[in-house]
């Protein structure tokens, strides 16, 4: 009887002694200088996602950290949160495991991404808002595996990202980003212009290539089906559609006041001097670009020019005289 009281009294005291060894060990401040921002990607296991973050921190006896994680997982059912995590030299072990099993410490940032906005611009506004990496946004958009994948038969996925407010992670990889931007814009494709098109006639390029002229001409929802008749209209009677935010792409001045020489130099994306549409889009056009360039409204007009009196509207008209005069009293109203 003696024997089995003192087996147990020792089995309770290596339980004790191995508790407050992990009390001892959690209680531990990181040993990182300085903050350390560190990234877990989405569909990492829980061991994969602890052997990560104890290697980032460079944590002692990280088979310990990720043993007690492990265990802890096992226990309460939880898992590990994505995402980018900011830690620093105050925090304990222990934080870093609630932090990881809660998510809290995520980076979060929230992003509008206005529509319109070319490849570039989005990638400049990303590295601006949330850190992501613009340099490798705009050579994953830009590279052949990619739009072959898709069936694009441009040399981008220009036109295939939806503007939308995105929660990204602070840092978030590029690649997720962009891939985030073309899901996106499939969903939305798919429930609610897939149908339309189809009844056209039209494929998913042709009408987005249509949809962000539209878009770059007018930002005024209630104008943009009229604008895109005018070019309905173009396009039956054979007419050159004479965009100028297709030559701005064409040149690389998108927003920019553009010369007569502009106008006539020879590119593909320049509808002044190629018929029908440009071989694609020339921005991300939004939703609503989209249901216009599929919904024009029907009407005679062939021209439109923009007003100046800074309401970025237009005056449309039906024949090239009624255009010319319109022309000309807005270049005696410009300033």
């Amino acid at each position: 009887m003696r024997r089995y009281r003192a087996w147990g009294i020792g089995v309770m005291g290596s339980t004790l002694g191995l508790t407050a060894a992990v009390v001892l060990y959690l209680g531990q401040c990181l040993p990182v200088p300085k903050p350390r921002e560190c990234w877990v990607a989405p569909g990492k296991s829980v061991r994969e996602a602890l052997a990560q973050i104890a290697s980032d921190c460079h944590l002692r006896m990280p088979w310990l950290f990720v043993s007690i994680g492990v265990l802890y997982a096992w226990g309460t059912g939880s898992r590990v949160f994505a995402g980018m995590y900011r830690f620093g030299p105050e925090q304990r072990y222990w934080q870093l495991l609630r932090a990881l099993f809660t998510g809290r410490q995520v980076l979060r940032i929230r992003v509008t991404i206005p529509e319109g906005l070319t490849i570039v611009q989005i990638a400049s506004l990303l590295q601006r808002e949330a850190n992501v990496d613009s340099a490798d946004f705009v050579s994953l958009a830009f590279s052949d595996s990619l739009t072959r994948a898709r069936g694009i038969p441009v040399a981008s996925v220009e036109g295939y990202l939806m503007p939308e407010t995105y929660e990204l992670f602070w840092r978030h990889p590029a690649e997720d980003v962009l891939e985030r931007l073309l899901r996106e814009q499939d969903r939305l494709w798919q429930e609610r212009f897939a149908e339309a098109a189809q009844k056209r006639g039209l494929s998913r390029h042709e009408v987005l290539t249509l949809a962000s002229i539209i878009e770059a001409e007018t930002p005024h929802a209630d104008e943009r089906r009229r604008v895109s008749g005018v070019f309905w209209n173009r396009l039956r009677r054979g007419m050159p559609l004479q965009a100028d935010p297709t030559v701005a792409y064409a040149l690389g001045k998108p927003g920019h006041a553009l010369t007569r020489a502009d106008l006539s130099t020879p590119h593909p994306y320049n509808t002044y001097t190629t018929h029908g549409l440009p071989p694609g889009p020339i921005n991300n056009p939004s939703a609503d670009a989209i249901a216009a360039a599929l919904e024009p409204e029907e009407h005679q007009y062939l021209y439109f020019v923009l007003l100046r009196d800074g309401s970025y509207r237009h005056a449309f008209s039906q024949t090239y005289r009624e255009h010319r005069k319109l022309v000309a009293l807005q270049r005696q109203l410009r300033p």
